[in-house]
């Protein structure tokens, strides 16, 4: 099953839901027309589910990866949320799907609360991973200061995947953390 919802995430996440119609999903999951009906209702379920495959595939990771880091440098300890400001062409066309969370918040999330309710899930676990450093990096920082600044570099983050998706280059993400971290 994890093999047919890597094929749904990635054609979700490339196309988006309203471009992704049943026969490109079929093809995409290597499952027939029974077997899908079988194992799901319909496209939207199978939306959710890549959600969830999203959500334990890729959030979890970049979560665990913040959360384990031990960099003595915030800046450094954040950037793997970014990436290298030197990007290779690969990572370039993987930017230009953005991120499947942001997807999903556009596309969807304002008219379904069901997607609303997981992406901000989502990026709520990414926030606690922010602040989580934030905390770790800056005691002396006042509470607010910490919340503040852990939703700038999320909305950042997020902000820089939809860019990514419109073919924005990638800019100086190192010199912009530091300036915001301060």
């Amino acid at each position: 099953m994890d093999q047919a919802l890597q094929g749904a995430m990635e054609i979700f996440w490339a196309q988006g839901y309203g471009a992704t119609n049943l026969p490109d999903l079929l093809k995409a999951m290597g499952l027939t027309r029974g077997s899908f009906y079988k194992a799901f209702v319909d496209k939207r379920s199978v939306y959710l589910a890549a959600l969830d495959f999203y959500d334990q595939q890729v959030v979890s990771q970049s979560v665990s990866t913040l959360n384990q880091a031990d960099d003595p440098d915030l800046t450094q300890t954040l950037m793997p949320l970014f990436g290298n400001d030197v990007e290779s062409e690969q990572k370039s066309e993987a930017a230009r799907r953005g991120c499947f969370i942001c997807n999903a918040m556009v596309e969807l999330a304002p008219t379904d609360a069901e997607v609303a309710q997981r992406t901000n899930a989502m990026a709520d676990r990414l926030y606690r991973a922010i602040y989580g450093q934030i905390s770790n990096h800056r005691p002396a920082m006042q509470d607010n200061a910490k919340e503040d600044k852990a939703q700038a570099v999320l909305h950042l983050y997020f902000g820089a995947q939809a860019m990514g998706k419109a073919g924005r280059q990638p800019h100086k993400w190192q010199s912009m953390l530091e300036d915001l971290l301060i």
